[in-house]
């Protein structure tokens, strides 16, 4: 081989590592971009997925569905809310004794932050709950207003979101309002029900059915 043929021979092959080397680098590029843009779609349903689950939690409360709070809590849940402090479990049998007697209930749960670490996550919210209910001399209803946090821990478990661990924080009380009518005295189907014959429920079935 004559040296003009040499060093032809040698750039080809310089030419062909080089090559080969960038196609490598690109298939590992986009391996890594694939495997990423995997953990970002996860880690954007598993948001959507916790929010819900934070909205249920609210929902339950509102129309007093012992089923629907339970669902959000995996059964060993901790939970600690102002003076309760046990397992999540137990503390919807003490919600539920309170949430029974309220004439109405509305929780509206917003600056929702979470945070996704594969199976586990981490949110914070704020709520705001009013319950309308009789006052203590029994002579009438009265409106209270409550502010305060939901911290929580959760787990995914086959796929699917629960709170694990609960720090409820009570952070603001409003004075006690008289209320100046009854809440039964609305016009009958304009307002919300305490049970599962709530419009809300009857929709969903619709929805569910393809109505």
């Amino acid at each position: 081989m004559n040296e003009t043929n040499r060093r032809g021979a040698l750039a080809a092959a310089a030419l062909a590592t080089g090559m080969a080397a960038a196609a490598t680098s690109a298939e590992a590029g986009t391996k890594k971009h694939a495997h990423n843009l995997a953990e970002q779609v996860d880690a954007l349903a598993s948001r959507a997925a916790i929010e819900e689950v934070l909205l249920d939690y609210a929902r339950g409360n509102d129309h007093a569905d012992e089923e629907m709070i339970r669902s959000c809590f995996w059964p060993e849940s901790a939970h600690k809310h102002g003076g309760y402090e046990g397992t999540s479990m137990d503390f919807v049998d003490f919600a539920m004794k309170i949430l029974v007697k309220l004439k109405y209930c509305e929780h509206r749960i917003t600056n929702i932050s979470v945070r996704v670490d594969g199976d586990r996550g981490f949110s914070e919210c704020y709520y705001l709950a009013h319950h309308r209910r009789d006052n203590k001399a029994g002579t009438g209803e009265e409106d209270a207003f409550f502010e305060g946090r939901y911290i929580d821990i959760l787990e995914r478990r086959d796929g699917v979101w629960k709170i694990i661990h609960r720090r409820g924080m009570s952070d603001w009380n409003s004075p006690v309002f008289p209320a100046e009518s009854p809440y039964s005295e609305l016009p009958a189907g304009t307002h919300a029900l305490r049970s599962k014959d709530d419009p809300y429920y009857k929709m969903l079935a619709l929805f569910e059915a393809g109505s």
